[in-house]
């Protein structure tokens, strides 16, 4: 046997005789799959085709997932109930067929600013309050706390003509205030949902959106006017669009993104909104 074919024989058992290194795993022993119980049917496998859509989460981000949020669909199923927010009936998506109207005759339309707390509705009404001069405003009516955030809602008529009145509202977004964000949602004609772009804040849209699939029903959220607002997009770590509308399930529906505080895009979206409820409402 050469010198060559010696020394790698050596090696090869100095090899096997090596102590495995701390830091790899230990091989997992195969164990048998269980047979189900009988009369319990087995468990479903989760494909992972469906995450394969999903956009990759952003470098450097907090990654959004169901463990992070709490969110009760049994509660919210019930303050929608205590809202009489009810299975939407067949008249009220044909244009024209139910219309609230005032002592004066007018069509009043009500649009909802929805969203997690701090996300940006009231800044958002507040800046096109001041800044939409071609359109006939009320007076803001705001409740809010030490903070200056929403505790019941803001509200605000909007007079489009002489014939037709948006009723605009926001909502409170801390979780205590449940009842009445859910309260505000009934009748409502118009969703503009507004989200966080920060990462930290992303399981609370998460939860945010989720309450309001389950406090509007699946007919509702289905033929209802909403619009996206992906807000503070001026922050330096903002989300992707793709990947939070992704993560929300919220893909085809109109999105804008926005920074209320100095009114980038609030115009679009909100006459956006405005245009489809009309046309959902009164069919022009």
């Amino acid at each position: 046997m050469s010198v060559f074919h010696r020394l790698a024989a050596r090696l090869r058992r100095h090899k096997d005789k090596r102590p495995p290194y701390a830091g790899d795993a230990a091989p997992t022993p195969s164990v048998p799959a269980k047979e189900p119980a009988a009369g319990v049917p087995s468990k479903p496998v989760k494909s992972s085709s469906a995450k394969e859509h999903k956009p990759p989460a952003p470098m450097g981000t907090l990654v959004a997932s169901s463990e992070g949020f709490m969110f009760d669909p049994t509660t919210t199923m019930n303050l929608a109930r205590a809202a009489d927010i009810r299975p939407q009936d067949p008249a009220e998506i044909v244009p024209g067929k139910v219309l609230k109207r005032d002592e004066k005759g007018r069509i009043h339309i009500k649009i909802v600013f929805y969203g997690p707390s701090l996300s940006g509705k009231t800044t958002a009404l507040r800046w096109l309050f001041a800044n939409v001069r071609s359109l006939s405003k009320g007076k803001i009516i705001e409740i809010g706390d030490e903070l200056g955030r929403t505790t019941f809602f803001d509200f605000v008529p909007v007079s489009a003509s002489e014939k037709i009145v948006f009723d605009v509202f926001t909502v409170a977004g801390q979780r205590r205030h449940a009842s009445n964000r859910i309260s505000v949602l009934r009748d409502s004609d118009g969703l503009i949902f507004m989200a966080d772009s920060t990462p930290e804040q992303m399981n609370e849209n998460l939860a945010s959106i989720g309450e309001l699939r389950m406090a509007l029903g699946t007919d509702r959220m289905a033929t209802l006017p909403i619009v996206v607002s992906l807000n503070k997009r001026d922050v330096a770590n903002a989300l992707p669009v793709d990947y939070m509308i992704s993560m929300m399930g919220l893909e085809g529906y109109p999105v804008f993104g926005t920074v209320a505080t100095v009114g980038t895009n609030l115009l679009r979206m909100f006459q956006r909104i405005l245009r489809d409820a009309l046309i959902f409402k009164v069919g022009i």
